[in-house]
């Protein structure tokens, strides 16, 4: 999540939102000074750069034993309010509607009051998921402690969490708060509506037609999800990514989200009147738009700010930043499973703000 008041703090810097930027160099020229950032950085993963057509892509440092399926993590979330945009073009579902129309005996407190936007937003007030049992363990922490006991959390047919079913924590609409509840039960909402299962409806509308290969949405259990590693280099093995579900089980070769993430960019994947209502973010929200984060920020070598979208995530030892430039036309991606120092691109220093200023910007004149 990014605190709302250094997201504006660096919009006022930055002036007018969406000020136009001067073209970015040859992707070739991106790529050579994104993975020397990224080195000097102290990334140990796999980073690629992209454009709409092409790409860059290797794995840089010392990453551990993930070879070329990484979990995707809270990116799953992103690629759920695709699927969500592309029902509301169809018509099947409209943003505004409580979802309890979608899905009359749906189990979750104020199904009558809550919408998609909402579940999307994360201003739904639902529970949130990391309140009790998770991925077998009792807390985010409990998960980097081997030695705490892990009841496995109950996921109903629908992949919905138990603790999603519980007491509201807000009314609908009254407050942010980043949640994995909400992906759980827009992802319910998409399989009732469709007809398909999750798994089925990222196959048959994405996965497939975008030749996206070996990509997948994990399933309770599956042992394919037990690939990161932490600090130590000992294996998170007891996180079972799978019972994320649609808030954050998809995996898969860095490749692959590639593919999403040019298709997206190119606008083939929704209309261009749903790309632009899913990629509005919210000031009060901290720059919270539907399944994404979009701001405005000053990167190093631009000419004046730049819009960002922005989808991150992780899970036990992996983390991911997933970041395209509209106006600019690029794409870089990056997956870490070693600690790294991401920090904020507002703050105007970290990784991301090194690799990001050297994939979209001209390089700095020395």
């Amino acid at each position: 999540m990014i605190p709302a008041k250094h997201v504006i703090w660096a919009m006022i810097l930055a002036g007018a939102a969406g000020a136009a930027a001067a073209p970015p160099p040859p992707l070739t020229n991106m790529w050579q000074a994104a993975s020397a950032a990224a080195r000097t950085g102290g990334l140990n993963g796999h980073l690629v750069v992209a454009d709409s057509q092409s790409n860059y892509g290797e794995d840089i440092g010392k990453p551990g034993k993930t070879g070329q399926f990484w979990r995707w993590a809270s990116v799953t979330k992103q690629i759920v309010a695709v699927l969500v945009m592309q029902q509301v073009d169809a018509g099947t579902v409209a943003l505004d509607t409580p979802i309890k129309a979608y899905v009359p005996q749906l189990p979750v407190t104020n199904a009558d009051r809550i919408t998609l936007r909402q579940l999307l937003a994360h201003t739904s007030g639902l529970p949130n998921a990391q309140d009790g049992p998770m991925n077998a363990a009792g807390t985010e922490l409990a998960l980097l402690d081997r030695s705490t006991p892990r009841p496995a959390p109950t996921i109903d047919a629908r992949g919905i969490n138990a603790v999603c079913t519980g007491a509201a924590k807000a009314a609908p609409g009254e407050r942010f708060e980043y949640n994995n509840c909400d992906t759980q039960v827009a992802g319910a909402v998409l399989e009732a509506v469709t007809g398909k299962t999750l798994r089925q409806l990222l196959r048959a509308q994405l996965f497939k037609p975008l030749k996206m290969d070996g990509a997948r949405l994990l399933q309770a259990g599956d042992a394919a999800g037990r690939t990161g590693y932490f600090a130590d280099g000992s294996n998170d093995d007891f996180i079972d990514v799978g019972r994320y579900g649609a808030a954050a089980a998809i995996a898969g070769p860095p490749a692959a989200l590639v593919k999403f993430d040019q298709a997206l960019l190119a606008g083939r994947l929704m209309s261009a009147a749903a790309r632009t209502e899913m990629w509005n973010g919210k000031a009060e929200l901290g720059f919270s738009a539907l399944g994404q984060w979009a701001y405005t920020v000053p990167l190093a070598g631009c000419t004046g700010p730049v819009d960002l979208v922005e989808r991150r995530g992780s899970i036990g030892g992996v983390e991911v930043r997933n970041v395209i430039a509209p106006k600019l036309g690029r794409i870089l991606i990056a997956f870490a499973d070693r600690p790294a120092e991401f920090g904020e691109p507002w703050q105007g220093k970290g990784l991301t703000y090194d690799l990001l200023s050297a994939a979209f910007c001209a390089p700095s004149k020395s």
